[in-house]
């Protein structure tokens, strides 16, 4: 018996086959084709993504045979936008949520409605999805906008096409700013002011229910059997934390990516604590979600070792350049905030800052600095958390950070929380699969199941240098609060 995780990602599908002990038998991924266009334009083919989908659906089948796998799990990127006409066809691209165009709208219609309206119709505090793309597309386009019989996002339009049904769950309705988090469903006053009836919309189904099943066509295409069950469409974040097994209160999953995200679990419902950041139901049942993001993280190590020859740099090397810096970087200080982010009420400039640099800095502590600043940037969004009431007691790390031994010991002792390191590279998929797994056995709980077959992890504790980090720490906050000169 085998279940299916299939991420819809920005760049690429994956689709995992995962057994019933959470071991992956099997894998395939396909690209994604994105354009830009003037004026901030990030657009994508739906045809070309469910292209993609079946493409990496035939590899992973390729490998086990089509009939163990009995179901099929669907993580997405988010706020991915969509408008369909009577048919079904697309009106249009996919709105990328990389797409800037529809920032200004984002930031009118908060200015006009208050930044409580928001808060309270939205679970976003200052964020920009799909909700300022549809107010482009209402002054820009208003024709195409109201002749869309559909509004949809990139994972409920591939959940219709496997399975006949447009599904997603709460976390997906969500990051595209549509949902009510008090309600459990889109807001109704959003959607009058945005001229959308909720029935163009795709249909609210919890993440571990079935949205239906597969397609005779699309099974016979694929390798797979009809009629197995398909779940809705999931926020892709929200997966990886079912993957990961971040199932209890205080839990907080960080993805280390481009940018760094937080997930903060918690057992109730509570206002967003910080700008970019929303709240919603968890997939696991009476838990919650606090998401927000560093913006800079991955792209900042990248930009480090890119201007100082040293890229491409990983694993062992990229750790024997750490650890041949000892820690404090020989007093050189690094606020990585190159993609910008939220500085607080010091009237500091925009972009990253090195301080301290001197004759005897190397390119390797250039490097050490960074990784040492974004540890540090990683515990002011803590604190954070901590200042508004959310409980944060262990933090589960996946992504990239994880194939260092280096880097996850700096985050350990920069934030003094244990640090649980995820080995499997692809959680969303993982988590899919999961979520797959218990359409296929709907007397289980998800959260037991999650936990289950959660991939190995390495744990990392606060070590000897914490007492070091304190100071750099409380000296790289500080900086926030007071104005910096040119």
């Amino acid at each position: 018996m085998m279940f299916l995780g299939i991420d819809l990602g920005t760049t690429n599908v994956k689709a995992l086959a995962v057994d019933a002990r959470g071991t992956i038998a099997a894998q395939g991924s396909a690209p994604v084709n994105r354009t830009t266009t003037p004026g901030g334009g990030v657009e994508q083919d739906i045809d070309q993504i469910w292209e993609a989908t079946c493409q990496a659906i035939r590899e992973a089948v390729g490998q086990v045979p089509g009939e163990k796998i009995r179901a099929i799990g669907i993580s997405s990127q988010g706020g991915a936008l969509q408008l369909l006409g009577a048919r079904g066809e697309p009106l249009g691209p996919v709105i990328s949520w990389l797409d800037s165009r529809g920032c200004r709208f984002d930031r009118d219609f908060e200015q006009r409605m208050g930044e409580e309206y928001l808060v309270a119709h939205t679970g976003h505090n200052l964020s920009s999805m799909a909700l300022g793309q549809l107010l482009r597309l209402g002054e820009e386009s208003p024709e195409m906008l109201e002749a869309a019989a559909g509004v949809g996002f990139v994972g409920d339009l591939i959940v219709g096409r496997l399975c006949g049904r447009r599904a997603h769950d709460p976390t997906s309705l969500s990051i595209g700013m549509l949902y009510n988090p008090r309600l459990g469903s889109a807001d109704p006053q959003l959607l009058e002011l945005l001229k959308i009836d909720d029935k163009r919309l795709p249909e609210l189904v919890p993440a571990d229910a079935p949205a239906g099943g597969l397609l005779a066509e699309v099974a016979e295409r694929t390798g797979l059997v009809a009629g197995i069950p398909v779940s809705p469409a999931i926020h892709d974040q929200y997966a990886a934390s079912v993957g990961a097994g971040a199932a209890n209160e205080g839990d907080v999953l960080v993805g280390t990516g481009t940018a760094w995200v937080l997930l903060a679990t918690t057992a109730r419902l509570m206002p967003p604590i910080a700008p970019r950041t929303f709240v919603c139901s968890h997939p696991f049942e009476g838990l919650y979600g606090q998401m927000l993001s560093m913006s800079n993280g991955g792209s900042a190590v990248q930009w480090v070792l890119e201007i100082t020859g040293q890229a491409p740099l990983r694993g062992e090397g990229l750790d024997e350049r750490l650890a041949s810096v000892a820690p404090g970087a020989d007093g050189l200080r690094c606020w990585p905030l190159l993609l910008g982010g939220r500085r607080g009420a010091g009237d500091a400039p925009p972009g990253g800052i090195f301080a301290g640099v001197t004759l005897g800095h190397s390119a390797s502590h250039l490097l050490r600095a960074v990784v040492e600043g974004l540890a540090c940037e990683l515990a002011r969004h803590l604190g954070w958390l901590t200042a508004a009431g959310v409980p944060v007691k262990r933090l589960v790390v996946s992504g990239p950070a994880v194939g260092s031994s280096v880097v996850p010991q700096i985050l350990a002792d920069v934030t003094g929380l244990a640090v649980a390191c995820v080995s499997q590279p692809d959680m969303s998929a993982f988590g899919a699969a999961t979520i797959a797994r218990r359409l296929a056995q709907p007397g289980a709980e998800l959260r037991r199941l999650a936990s289950a077959i959660t991939p190995a992890q390495r744990t990392v504790r606060p070590g000897a240098d914490t007492a070091v980090f304190r100071d750099l720490l409380a000296e790289y906050v500080a900086a926030f609060d007071r104005p910096w000169k040119a």
